[in-house]
């Protein structure tokens, strides 16, 4: 067996697990507006139970509307939501796994949009990540009483439900974590002041669960053990609270790090290394030790590393949250030995965009992830020739799928390599490789035919014996608008990406502030601190065309680089020999001693699509990715998804279709 820790069976309390794999309680908005649970919704927690997952954690899920973070949550406020409960826990228990249920209440992160309400917290502290702030409610007694109520009525539905073990979400900044950390907690009454009277709050919550659900039934807590904010949470705070937590009889402690205003923390993007958390969640097992079991999550999703830190003693189990989200079948690929097939999270933050959009939290890598039913994998009746052009992540996303539908599958790529502008990506966000390597092996697994380095013309193309065509051409570099004089070369966003990072020197300044120049300042800046990097845009904002909160994160990332800066509300009128001429308000300035100029911005590639509709307007052709337009790898990746579906609907209409009606059956 590759990976006998992470297989080996666990123990919480009585409750027994097959491995020592979690689900994380992610979030993805999916649940009705009253907080029940859907066919949808239970359709994406079975395939990962059918996909090896031991224990399935559902989500954060409010105890009261009152403290409830997004609209279409998860609720376990009133007795309507146990039929759905019911449901799911039957279903997931006949794949095999048991399931857990986190429950929390949001507090000062509570968002009004979805609650309607003024948020309660221990102290009116507002949450400056949301837009605008809510001042909160400081709670009175009785609102305590009523929380503390709130979290055993939803424990007694769980148990009606059949739920086989509850979390208490004492982290991210929610309620618990709020009475107990300093920063958030300014109250001088019996809950506030000493550490003593801070945990008064948690352990409230868990005497009244524990009372409810009795002595042998798991509980888990899951904490921020630091909160990266000056005057917060630190280890030497969160360590004595997990020891009175183990006293009070909690049965697993779920190791992460973060509040909303340290986000970056609790979202660890694709820049960032793996197993972030490993390191503090040690420090607590030492102090633990095997009093109780200690789980630790964040970017745990490479299989070797995550053994590693079960077989060292780091940690008794393992919680990966985005990685389930990328692959609902990573047990079973690692039971099989194949751990080279499990689809990677690359930490892009499409489903963290999505979620706070308020809209379901798709995968940019997985685009049949919260589709389980209306894209599960169905083999065609009638297999065809299909013809990809490009292979970037949305051609070879589209090759993949229409190879395990039983196609055959050709793909045409211009450069030497696969991997499009993700080849480029990579260079600033390392994870997003990892996509590129699993795409690249599966053209080989799946016998996709690749031609690497090859073009075809619109009339060879049309001409071509193929039954359906795919352009995933995606982009090119933008323009330059501002007049050029003294002859300097000027790049653009993906030359500058191409060009060696050695040549680069003294001062650059790139034209627009889109998210994908961040990216290259972040990419020149941190591998080049002697660079000066100027990025100027003529908006008030850069990495617009990025949805928050990812934007904010890049940003972040940007502002942390003391060689880069920002210049908003600025033209560029022209780019000279060594300088470069801009107006900022109406008021011309000059900028001197610039060695390198790049201009920002992508440009669709449609040439292609463009010719083959003049030549023959009847060829069954697609466009999907950035050709269409230039976006997120998630646009390219579900547009892949529609079209396999629509070749595959489309062979059936033909073969349905009678021969005299002219249609055409290869």
């Amino acid at each position: 067996m590759a990976y006998p820790n992470l297989l080996r069976e666990g123990r919480i309390n009585r409750m027994r697990t097959k491995n020592r794999i979690i689900t994380g309680p992610m979030e993805r908005a999916m649940a009705n507006r009253d907080g029940t649970l859907n066919q949808r919704y239970i359709d994406y927690l079975v395939e990962r139970a059918r996909g090896g997952a031991g224990l399935v954690n559902v989500e954060s899920t409010y105890v009261d509307p009152r403290g409830q973070g997004n609209p279409f949550q998860v609720g376990c406020h009133d007795d309507r939501v146990i039929p759905g409960f019911t449901r799911l826990v039957d279903a997931l228990h006949n794949e095999g796994a048991v399931v857990s249920v986190e429950l929390y209440f949001a507090g000062r992160q509570s968002a009004s949009t979805a609650t309607l309400r003024q948020p309660l917290a221990p102290t009116a502290i507002p949450c400056s990540f949301f837009d605008p702030m809510p001042l909160p409610l400081e709670m009175t007694q009785a609102d305590i009483d009523d929380v503390v109520r709130a979290f055993a009525d939803a424990a007694a539905r769980c148990l009606k439900a059949g739920v086989d073990m509850i979390h208490l979400h004492g982290s991210h900044g929610y309620l618990l974590e709020q009475f107990l950390s300093p920063w958030s907690n300014k109250r001088t009454d019996k809950y506030g002041g000493s550490a003593e009277n801070r945990a008064r709050f948690a352990l409230e919550v868990v005497a009244a669960v524990r009372n409810v659900v009795g002595p042998d039934y798991p509980i888990g807590y899951r904490i921020s053990m630091e909160e990266y904010v000056e005057g917060g949470l630190t280890t030497a705070d969160t360590i004595p609270f997990c020891k009175l937590l183990v006293k009070a009889g909690i049965n697993l402690i779920d190791i992460t790090a973060g509040i909303y205003e340290t986000g970056s923390e609790i979202f660890q993007g694709p820049e960032r290394g793996h197993g972030g958390f490993v390191p503090i969640a040690e420090q607590l097992k030492k102090a633990v030790g095997d009093t109780v079991p200690v789980s630790v999550t964040q970017k745990l999703n490479d299989p070797d590393l995550a053994e590693s830190v079960l077989a060292d003693g780091r940690a008794d189990f393992i919680s990966m949250t985005r990685a389930f989200h990328a692959d609902p079948h990573f047990v079973r690929k690692i039971e099989q030995d194949r751990a080279e097939d499990i689809v990677p999270c690359i930490a892009c933050h499409t489903c963290l965009n999505l979620f706070f959009g308020r809209k379901v939290a798709h995968c940019a890598v997985n685009p049949q992830s919260t589709f389980e039913r209306t894209r599960a994998l169905r083999i065609t009746e009638r297999p065809r020739h299909v013809t990809v052009i490009g292979g970037g992540p949305a051609g070879m996303t589209a090759a993949r799928l229409l190879a395990r539908q039983g196609n055959s599958v050709e793909l045409y790529e211009a450069r030497p390599v696969l991997g499009g502008q993700l080849n480029q990506a990579a260079l600033a966000a390392h994870d997003y490789g990892y996509f590129v390597s699993y795409l690249s092996r599966q053209m080989e697994k799946l016998h996709v035919d690749v031609k690497l380095g090859q073009t075809l013309d619109a009339a060879t193309l049309a001409d071509h014996d193929t039954d359906a065509i795919i352009i995933a051409t995606g982009a090119r570099g933008g323009y330059t608008y501002a007049t050029t004089s003294g002859g300097r070369p000027v790049f653009n966003v993906i030359s500058a990406f191409d060009r060696d990072i050695t040549a680069w020197s003294g001062r650059v300044v790139i034209i627009g502030g889109d998210a994908e120049s961040c990216f290259l300042a972040v990419r020149l800046g941190t591998a080049r601190p002697d660079l000066r990097i100027d990025i100027v845009d003529p908006d008030s904002g850069f990495a617009l065309n990025k949805a928050a909160p990812a934007r904010n994160l890049l940003i972040a990332q940007v502002d942390a680089l003391e060689n880069v800066h920002l210049h908003p509300e600025r033209t560029v009128e022209e780019v000279g020999d060594g300088f470069i001429r801009l107006q900022h308000r109406g008021v011309p300035e000059t900028w001197n001693d610039v060695q390198d100029v790049v201009t920002g911005g992508r440009v669709s590639n449609v040439e292609l699509y463009e010719s083959l509709m003049e030549i023959n307007p009847e060829l069954e052709v697609y466009r999907i990715g950035d050709c269409i337009e230039p976006r997120d790898i998630h646009e390219g990746t579900q547009e892949a998804a529609e079209v396999v579906e629509l070749i595959r609907l489309r062979s059936l209409e033909r073969r349905a279709a009678p021969a005299e009606a002219g249609v055409g059956i290869r």
